[in-house]
């Protein structure tokens, strides 16, 4: 082999300084940036969902994917609002009990665990905890409607974005592959393709998932006789759609009412929860998975943990797809366009 000349590790010196500038400015950049980054993948998500439900009705029901696109928001937008009206004052109303019901068995709770004589002993630190965390949340009582306010802006602005970006796919992909050498254009669309198909068929999975297990779970609560049963299935549905941590979260209110109805029912409901969990994790989900997206555990809830500690509520329900993303932008670009790449030139393939 050839020893290179001094020129060409020169070369190679500054190529290899000049990736860690700009990885540099990107990671400051992102850090500077996380909200409105997160706020960005959550649109571009929606608008894969939507661009995918178009261009599946354009290929087996023919006429152009804009107007498969606007169907599919009017009909989205119709089916949640009859929904709403046909159940929503029901829902709501039994949310809010399902709300009063878990407050009141933490209050037992807590009455029940006072004579302990460890809490006794703790207590003094427990009440000044408590003082501390009151005086907090008075403090944050004004911020409260300004927050709702802007998590429902955030909410519109995601939407919006994800149905223009919907409308015309190609303006922006065709902008974001003139900022890539000319070369890499073709690998670069071909990556962009696959991110999106990942995109689609992970939320694809993740509703599936969700539909069986709040109808499994809604079954067996209500052949156990459990009070607000079919708000309980909701619940224990949308909290699915972020994998196992949102299987934990969506179990509590529903032991929480059966607590209150007696604690055989309790005992019955966790049995419940545990068997449509076993269900959902080696059966249902692995089928669902063959056909969608299948993503090891161990990074789906390393993932859930970084991204919830670092940007909360949003960043865990974002670590999921963002890992499948992630997962397949590394194989693409670096496994395949570099490790594998056998040829003398070192950027990325065309083919």
């Amino acid at each position: 082999m050839n020893a290179r000349s001094p020129r060409d590790q020169l070369r190679n010196i500054n190529n290899t300084l000049l990736a860690v500038a700009i990885g540099a400015l990107l990671l400051m950049g992102a850090v500077v940036l996380q909200d409105v980054l997160l706020l960005v993948f959550a649109a571009i998500l929606v608008a894969c969902v939507l661009r995918g439900a178009a261009v599946w009705l354009h290929r087996h029901l023919g006429l152009v994917p804009g107007l498969w696109l606007a169907v599919v928001i009017v009909a989205i937008t119709l089916l949640l609002s009859v929904g709403f009206w046909l159940q929503g004052p029901t829902v709501t109303a039994q949310a809010a009990k399902v709300a009063d019901t878990v407050t009141q068995q933490v209050r037992h709770l807590w009455e029940a665990v006072q004579d302990n004589p460890l809490i006794q002993r703790l207590m003094p630190e427990i009440k000044a905890k408590a003082g501390s965390a009151l005086s907090s949340l008075s403090s944050m009582v004004p911020s409260v409607a300004s927050s709702t306010i802007g998590v429902g802006g955030d909410l519109v602005v995601v939407f919006a974005t994800g149905i223009f970006l919907a409308a015309s796919p190609e303006t922006y992909l065709s902008g974001f592959l003139r900022l890539l050498p000319t070369d890499w254009r073709p690998r670069g669309r071909e990556v962009m393709d696959h991110l999106g198909n990942t995109l689609q068929l992970w939320f694809l999975g993740q509703l599936a998932d969700m539909i069986v297990v709040a109808v499994l779970t809604g079954a067996g609560l209500f052949f156990l006789g459990v009070p607000l049963a079919l708000t309980l299935a909701l619940i224990a549905g949308l909290f699915n759609f972020v994998p196992y941590i949102g299987a934990l979260a969506g179990a509590v209110p529903a032991l929480a009412v059966a607590v209150a109805h007696s604690p055989q029912t309790a005992m019955y409901v966790a049995i419940l929860f545990a068997v449509v969990q076993t269900l959902e994790g080696n059966v249902i989900a692995p089928l669902i998975q063959k056909r969608t997206v299948d993503l090891p555990p161990a990074l789906t809830i390393l993932s859930q943990t970084m991204l919830g500690t670092l940007f909360g509520i949003v960043g865990l329900i974002l670590a999921t797809p963002l890992m499948a993303a992630t997962m397949v932008a590394v194989r693409m670009i670096y496994v395949e366009s570099v490790l594998e790449n056998n040829g003398d030139d070192p950027g990325p393939r065309t083919t």
